[in-house]
């Protein structure tokens, strides 16, 4: 199983130092720009406050673009690091084995002494330590970033955001996954993840402002992903466990359809 590991780490070394320098680089030119922002905070506040409530909550739900806070929360923890991160996900969970099938080489993997499960598991990992390690360039980033044009922001209350918003991809890429084990063309898993993503990322936003989708928005991930409250500390960490879940029962699918799949 480890053998698996290192050899889907190996075969994607070029993408994760690419996808290392594109969240260091997209991170990093967003908040640079913070000082100059800041010294005209009042003036561009006024312009943001008359804003449609529509389009505020498109940005994460308040006019509060300008302070520490809800600079991080409008320009990084609620699109900038879910998009990257969402994209990166989706683009894993639906490649680690339909990339195998594709190549040919999963018939030779699968000859080896190592069960399905094993198999699964071991692309699962991979996938898994890779999302955790652009993850963990994004947070250090941030962090870094964040003390260099002083926004007075808890490091730990980074932390706790960037975790959130893990998990909020990681079940993007689950679903993912998942549809790759049933046997779903890559593109019908690329598609489909990336409809639940993204149109949860507009139902949710809208439920606010459009009261009949307040139900239909339970349906989704990012209903639950609620980045600007981890970093008031008004987070109820018990949304979190609609991840936990989601992930779960992809997982279980996933792992039942795979050891019934004839490969060949």
């Amino acid at each position: 199983m480890k053998a698996i590991i290192r050899w889907t780490l190996w075969q994607r070394r070029w993408s994760i130092m690419w996808w290392s320098v594109a969240m260091f680089s997209m991170i990093f030119l967003n908040m640079i720009f913070y000082p100059s922002f800041k010294d005209q905070a009042q003036q561009l506040q006024k312009s943001f406050e008359n804003m449609p409530d529509a389009a505020v909550q498109l940005f994460g739900g308040s006019t509060d673009f300008f302070s520490p806070i809800g600079f991080l929360n409008s320009q990084i923890f609620f699109i900038m690091l879910p998009l990257i991160l969402g994209i990166l996900a989706i683009g894993l969970g639906s490649s680690l084995i339909a990339r195998e099938e594709q190549d040919g080489t999963i018939e030779g993997l699968l000859s080896r002494p190592i069960s399905r499960s094993a198999f699964l598991l071991a692309k699962g990992s991979a996938g898994i330590i890779i999302l955790t390690a652009i993850t963990l360039v994004g947070l250090l980033t941030t962090v870094i970033t964040a003390k260099f044009v002083k926004l007075d922001v808890s490091v730990i209350l980074m932390c706790l955001a960037t975790f959130g918003c893990f998990l909020l991809t990681l079940s993007f890429g689950a679903i993912a996954f998942m549809l790759t084990t049933i046997g779903k063309a890559r593109g019908a898993s690329l598609g489909i993840a990336s409809l639940i993503a993204i149109g949860g990322y507009l139902v949710s936003s809208l439920a606010g402002t459009v009261s009949w989708l307040e139900n239909p928005s339970k349906l989704f991930p990012f209903s639950y992903y609620k980045s600007e409250a981890i970093l008031r500390e008004t987070y109820n960490w018990s949304n979190a466990l609609f991840f936990v879940i989601l992930i779960a029962v992809c997982i279980f699918i996933g792992w039942v359809s795979f050891r019934r799949r004839d490969i060949g």
